[in-house]
């Protein structure tokens, strides 16, 4: 497993290298040789552009320049020249801008032709011309580059995209009155390497990788998901390669508190052909679903190369042989006899009750001691009892194979499963590392370069939006070690993700052929996690104080040797262990309490909750995805929506509350009632008020008090009066959407 190194660390790298290269390079001719075997005589006089897209300068012995492309030549040229190319940030970003404005103007161009013969087209009628016309005219005004965003947009948009929320009033006070030159790069590097995005990116992969409490397809919280959950959010934080973090989920061995990678093979067990298909989608962007019933009718996928696929984890088992009366226990009792010992101790202490015989939580949490992800060498896979095609029999067994790439040759790894995970992220897979930037563009712009993100077309050209950019950040991706933290860094710092945001949606034919060419991110609503993170930053005075740990608890309560426990109270005591397992905690480490709510209600990060929360909660109803299907997350409106914004508790008590952070700052605080005004308008929209709003605003905030009120009573009063203000913000579209 190779160390990854920081793009600092590779840029100090390379530069020490650079030193050798130029030194030598300069010092004489040189050989040069392309991919194809061509030769060429000449001394390197430097490079130009970047990543996929970058030339070397060759200067021939009559003192030509010219420029060829590093991708086509040699291996070992390739390596020769990369350590003289540019890799920061900047660098990388103006390429990717160069790219997409290309596009823009050769689609306008193109547009702007078929505009100009339209009236000879013969076999369109009048009404098809005058319909296509408008289409045309629509699609040239979305080939325009939006303008650059202003400080407040950009705060905004990069905060809601990197740390999932709303930047609080000093986070946006701070970078708003900042002089630097390079003020928007530097906020890009904090939030990266802040909490924030841990939490924030950890809400994407729990969708998408399908992350519930209780693991399991329809869990029930027998099985904890905290070592799991803890292991992705601490990948996020140290920024482990996305190809890395792949061959772990796939190839995680153990039980969940000792190797929590395993959770996501744990999460369908017992369902070894679905979590193929989900497998496929999530890592390769690739919908192969129906293969497993009969072959792909729109893609070159058969029913026999699925269950090829199959086998390389037909010997992985998600439980152990003989299920929980084999599971040994510590002092050597078997779960069955230790259960029953332990609860005729509870019963003679009056512990259960008067009918119950045995204890059923020590039951159920002990058997989860048999979920065990292993491989026990013998491939379970076959063909299905009514295979119909004439290249296999029913019922007949079935041996691993990939059907694309590289063919693996199983015996040189520790288990079939090993080798298709390195399959599934090596160079030779030519649609993991499309499907990770593809999926990763899709988050900060809103649309995806092929859509959808779960059906990636086998031939690239001619179905990505724009080609050279696809396959630019594809290399891009691959010389950035899979930092997926770099590979933002340079996203965000595009100017083509700092315009203004498209306002004209794409329409459906844009989407599926491919021709919205990107003028600025796409409108888009904030996600449930989005939309309930930013109430968090509203109500708390430190949105990501509050976190939810509980690996090392579950690996000790696990690992106990429950034989030592001779008493009842012994046995009620690790009882009671269990729930403090994944409690809420503070930075001092002390448990969250009653006290930290924000009137009577958890306002923590949405990442740090029950995963997902019961149906009725807010986020469930703004969308939040129950986990058992990939990206089932909804972002559409409701009218159960408006009416929990209008009337529910958490806009109308929690937000409004005295207790909550903003409204206690100003209500405390001894700023004048249009000072108060501009904090509420920074907070809630990122942004100051107009004069206009500003009027509105004082007036919804007169709170009428009278000599005879408490001090108590004249503060739920000004809070009121604050909280409409507040109230109204957050009910506008301006708040629920990413300008």
């Amino acid at each position: 497993m190779r160390t990854h190194r920081t793009m600092k660390q590779r840029t100090t790298a390379i530069l020490s290298v650079l030193v050798l290269i130029v030194s030598s390079a300069h010092a004489d001719m040189k050989t040069w040789t392309s991919a194809d075997g061509k030769s060429l005589k000449a001394e390197f006089a430097g490079t130009s552009g970047a990543g996929a897209n970058a030339t070397v300068q060759l200067k021939l012995e009559d003192g030509t320049i010219v420029n060829y492309p590093v991708s086509k030549l040699s291996e070992e040229d390739r390596l020769f020249v990369k350590g003289n190319l540019p890799t920061d940030p900047a660098a990388l970003a103006a390429e990717i801008d160069k790219l997409v404005l290309t596009k823009l103007k050769a689609s306008y161009y193109e547009l702007r032709d078929e505009l100009a013969a339209l009236p000879e087209k013969a076999d369109l009628t009048n009404a098809e011309k005058v319909k296509r016309k408008e289409e045309i005219e629509r699609e040239m005004q979305m080939c325009v580059p939006n303008d650059m965003t202003n400080d407040n947009q950009f705060l905004r948009r990069i905060y809601l995209d990197i740390a999932g929320r709303i930047p609080t009033f000093e986070e946006a006070e701070s970078f708003l009155n900042s002089r630097s030159a390079n003020k928007r790069a530097e906020l890009i590097n904090e939030l990266l390497d802040s909490p924030a995005f841990a939490m924030r990116m950890y809400n994407y992969y729990s969708d998408l990788f399908r992350i519930r409490d209780g693991v399991v397809m329809m869990g029930n919280g027998d099985l904890k998901a905290d070592p799991y959950i803890e292991y992705i959010k601490q990948s996020i934080t140290e920024d482990k390669p996305y190809d890395e973090m792949v061959q772990e989920l796939l190839t995680a061995t153990g039980q969940i508190w000792e190797v929590p990678a395993a959770g996501y093979l744990l999460a369908d067990s017992g369902m070894r052909l679905c979590n193929l298909s989900n497998t496929f989608t999530v890592f390769m962007g690739t919908e192969i679903t129906c293969a497993q019933c009969h072959d792909h009718p729109f893609e070159e996928v058969y029913q026999m190369d699925f269950y090829k696929m199959a086998a390389f984890m037909g010997e992985t088992e998600t439980r152990a042989r003989g299920g929980n009366s084999m599971m040994m226990m510590g002092g050597g009792a078997d779960l069955k006899n230790e259960v029953a010992r332990m609860s005729k101790l509870l019963k003679d202490a009056g512990k259960l009750r008067e009918r119950e015989t045995e204890d059923r939580n020590l039951r159920q949490w002990l058997g989860t001691k048999s979920i065990v992800l292993h491989d026990d060498g013998s491939n379970a896979v076959q063909l299905p009892h009514d295979y119909k095609y004439d290249d296999g029999e029913p019922n007949m067994k079935v041996g691993p194979s990939t059907y694309f790439g590289d063919k693996m040759n199983v015996s040189e790894y520790e288990s079939p499963r090993h080798a298709f995970a390195e399959w599934v992220v090596s160079p030779g897979n030519p649609r993991f590392t499309i499907n990770a930037v593809n999926r990763f563009w899709k988050i900060a712009f809103g649309l995806a370069q092929i859509e959808p993100v779960y059906n990636i077309p086998g031939h690239l050209d001619g179905q990505a939006q724009n080609y050279e950019l696809l396959t630019f950040l594809e290399e891009m991706m691959k010389d950035l070690d899979f930092s997926v933290k770099d590979f933002f860094r340079v996203v965000y710092n595009t100017n083509t993700y700092q315009r203004e945001a498209e306002t004209m949606s794409p329409s459906l034919t844009q989407i599926d052929k491919g021709t919205y060419h990107f003028p600025g991110p796409i409108l888009r609503r904030m996600t449930a996690e989005q939309i309930w993170d930013s109430l968090v930053a509203l109500t708390t005075a430190d949105p990501e104080a509050i976190t939810r740990k509980g690996w090392d608890q579950y690996r000790e309560w696990m690992n106990t040797d429950t034989t030592t426990l001779k008493t009842a109270d012994e046995i009620m005591a690790y009882k009671a262990k269990w729930n403090e397992i994944g409690k809420l905690t503070k930075y001092d480490g002390q448990y969250v309490s009653r006290e930290d709510s924000v009137d009577g209600v958890q306002m923590f990060r949405a990442s740090e909750l029950r995963q997902p929360m019961p149906a009725g909660h807010f986020l469930r109803m703004f969308g939040q995805s129950d986990k058992q299907l990939i990206e089932n997350q909804f972002s559409g409106g409701s009218s159960p929506q408006v009416m929990a914004l209008l009337n529910g508790t958490i806009t109308n008590k929690v937000l409004t509350s005295p207790d909550a952070y903003l409204i206690k700052e100003i209500a405390q605080g001894s700023g004048s009632k249009r000072d108060n005004i501009e904090k509420i308008f920074l907070s809630v929209l990122t942004r100051y008020p107009t004069s206009e709003e500003k009027t509105v605003a004082q007036s919804g905030m007169r709170a009428k008090t009278d000599r005879g009120m408490s001090d108590k009573q004249k503060m739920e009063v000004e809070a009121d009066a604050i909280g409409n203000v507040i109230w109204a913000l957050v009910n506008t579209r301006e708040f629920m959407f990413i300008q």
